[in-house]
C-alpha cells in the first residue's frame, strides 16, 4: 500500500509521477512515496571533501544539513588562513617595499573575498534549514549530530487505535 511519508495516510495515484495526499493537502512526487508507512529516508554522507567548496550554489542546496555544516567549519578555517596570508604579505610588503608581496597579496586577497562569499551562501542555506548559523561548529557538535541521525525514528508512522492491555495487571 502507498502511503504519505510525511504523516502515513494511505494515498491517492494521480498520475505515474503523482500522488495526492488528502491529510497533507499536497501533491507527491512518485520518487519520494512510501510502502506501509515508512518514514521519510534521511540522506547524508559523513565526509565532505574539500573541492565541495568550489560547487555551485545550486549542487551546494542538495547537500544534507551535516554536510552543509561539515563544509562550513572546512570553509571557516580557509577563510581564516586566507586572511592571515594576506596579512603576512602586507606586513612583508611594507618591509620590504616591494610590489612582489603586492601582488601575493592581492591575489590572497581575491581568494579571501571567494571563500567569504562561499562561507555567505554556506551559512544561508543552513539558516534557511535550521533557522539559525553555528557561531562555532566544532568536531564535537558533529559528532552529536551524525549520532542523532542515526538515532532517529524508524519505525513506521502507526497510529494505535485500541488500547494496549497490561500483562501484568492486578487486579
Amino acid at each position: 500500500m502507498k502511503t504519505c511519508p510525511y504523516c502515513g495516510s494511505d494515498i491517492k495515484k494521480i498520475n505515474q509521477q503523482q500522488y495526492y495526499c488528502d491529510f497533507c493537502s499536497m501533491q507527491l512526487p512518485a520518487s519520494i512515496v512510501k510502502e506501509n508507512r515508512e518514514r521519510l529516508d534521511v540522506r547524508f554522507q559523513d565526509f565532505v571533501l574539500d573541492t565541495y567548496m568550489d560547487r555551485t550554489t545550486p549542487e551546494l542546496m542538495i547537500l544534507s544539513t551535516f554536510e552543509l555544516l561539515y563544509l562550513l567549519k572546512m570553509i571557516r578555517k580557509e577563510r581564516s588562513d586566507m586572511y592571515n596570508q594576506m596579512h603576512i604579505f602586507y606586513r612583508a610588503g611594507e618591509q620590504e617595499n616591494t610590489d612582489a608581496f603586492k601582488k601575493y597579496e592581492k591575489k590572497t586577497g581575491r581568494d579571501y573575498m571567494y571563500v567569504t562569499k562561499k562561507a555567505f551562501v554556506v551559512e544561508n542555506i543552513i539558516r534557511q534549514r535550521l533557522g539559525y548559523v553555528p557561531a562555532r561548529i566544532t568536531e564535537n557538535h558533529l559528532v552529536k549530530y551524525l549520532e542523532n541521525i542515526k538515532n532517529d525514528k524508524i519505525g513506521p508512522m502507526i497510529i494505535r487505535t485500541q488500547r494496549q492491555k497490561k500483562i501484568n495487571e492486578k487486579g
